[in-house]
This record gives C-alpha cells, sequence and structure tokens, in this order.
C-alpha cells in the first residue's frame, strides 16, 4: 500500500465534505452545502439534513443551507474538540427539530494503529467470502457485524471456531472504495475469552493484506466496544455524527 493509512483517510473526509486534502490537513472548519457523490461514505440517509466531523480538532460540516449557516454562527470559531458536550449536541438536536429531524448517531471511528502487533494464535478461523455470507442471513446472532444492505454490502467474514460452534464473527462492509468498515458480534459460547478483539484483529490484518484500510466504529458511551478496538490494534481518528 503506497499511501499512509492517514492519506487515505484524509482524501476520504475530502471527498465527503466537497473540500480538498488541504483545507482536510488545515486547522480552520470547513462548511459546505449538502451535495450528493457516489465516492462518498454512505453516511445517514437519503433525508439526512446534517452531518459532521471533527478531525484535528477542527470541523468539518456538510448540511442544508439554513442548518449550515446555523452552524457556521455557532461553531465555525470554537475547538471542534468540544462538540460532543451535552450543551452543543441539545442545541443541534433543538434545531435539526426544526426541519423534522433529530440526532441520529455519534461515533468514534478508528484506523489501524501503527507498529501493533500481530496476534498470537487462540482460535481456530473460519473464512466467508462475499458470496458465502447468505448462509447467515436471518442469523440474529450477527445483527451488528452483518448488515445485508446492498448499499454498503458485507463483502467477507471471519468467525473464531471451537469445533463447530462459532465463538464470535468479524464482518467488513463497503461503505466506499479504501475504507471498509469492521463490524463484530460474540456469540455466548465465545463471551469473556477475548473473541470479540481476535476476530476484529485477525479481519484488519486480513483487509490490509488486500489493500483496503479497515476502519472500527463506536458510540462515545460503549466502553467495551472500544476496548476491542484497542485490543486488535486501533487508534481513535476523527469523531462523526449525523442526522435522520
Amino acid at each position: 500500500m503506497s499511501k499512509s493509512y492517514i492519506d487515505i483517510l484524509e482524501e476520504q473526509l475530502a471527498i465527503d465534505y466537497d473540500c480538498t486534502v488541504e483545507e482536510v490537513r488545515g486547522s480552520v472548519g470547513v462548511f459546505r452545502p449538502l451535495k450528493k457523490n457516489s465516492k462518498a461514505r454512505k453516511i445517514g440517509t437519503e433525508s439526512t439534513l446534517l452531518k459532521i466531523a471533527v478531525y484535528k480538532q477542527k470541523l468539518l460540516v456538510m448540511a442544508q443551507e439554513e442548518i449550515l449557516d446555523w452552524c457556521r454562527k455557532n461553531f465555525a470559531h470554537r475547538c471542534g474538540a468540544w462538540l460532543s458536550e451535552p450543551e452543543n449536541l441539545i442545541a443541534i438536536n433543538n434545531k435539526l427539530q426544526e426541519y423534522g429531524q433529530k440526532l441520529a448517531d455519534t461515533h468514534h471511528h478508528y484506523l489501524p494503529a501503527k507498529n501493533f502487533p500481530v496476534m498470537e494464535k487462540r482460535f481456530d478461523l473460519k473464512w466467508y467470502e462475499k458470496e458465502e455470507l447468505e448462509v447467515f442471513r436471518g442469523d440474529g446472532r450477527f445483527w451488528e457485524a452483518l448488515l445485508f444492505d446492498e448499499d454498503i454490502p458485507d463483502m467477507l467474514a471471519v468467525c473464531a471456531m471451537d469445533g463447530d460452534t462459532i465463538l464470535g464473527l468479524a464482518s467488513v462492509t463497503r461503505n466506499c472504495d479504501y475504507l471498509w468498515e469492521i463490524g463484530v458480534n460474540v456469540t455466548n459460547e465465545g463471551k469473556g475469552k477475548g473473541v470479540g478483539s481476535y476476530v476484529t484483529a485477525a479481519m484488519k490484518e486480513e483487509m490490509l493484506k488486500r489493500g483496503i484500510v479497515p476502519t472500527y466504529s463506536t458510540v462515545e458511551s460503549h466502553i467495551k466496544s472500544q476496548r476491542v478496538a484497542f485490543r486488535a490494534g486501533f487508534e481513535p481518528m476523527f469523531y462523526e455524527l449525523f442526522s435522520e
């Protein structure tokens, strides 16, 4: 992979927020009107009116014009690092309600950490390519890992096995060309054994071998999921919210 993970992330954020890579790397916030781009990550739904990323303590904002003007007025000269403070999220949500929407999600996003050692083998692994994933459709154990959504298709899955018993599953979905997101579920049989971080790390390593940068995301209050990310060799890179 000739480009660094950061380079690829910054190029994608530039696409997502209709700006240049230089603006993404700079210190000044970016505010853009809503614009569709087939190369952008699939964030929210067709009706989403606002999305905001915090990268390097600055804001990248894309919104409907009226909401965009409000965001500029209220946040253009403030440090993005504090966006998730309750008073800010409440203010954003109240503004969205004027347009019949609300905050739908707030996430930390992670990229692979540099020089993280490969995990020692602890479980047998079983891999499922895209065309083999149908066997899991309707399996309620893996509702977070496998989406079965045509717009963000599941591309690959890996299971930690104990004989014929699945202990946990990590999958990766394609929501843009070069950043694919990992999801993970651990079964009752696998709980408390470190399965989640193990299959997540296995998927991370496989994606890097295939020339794809894997990402991981979770909400601020999901400490257990954050611990999975750290143990699997990921580090936090940006924060993002959107409306619905």
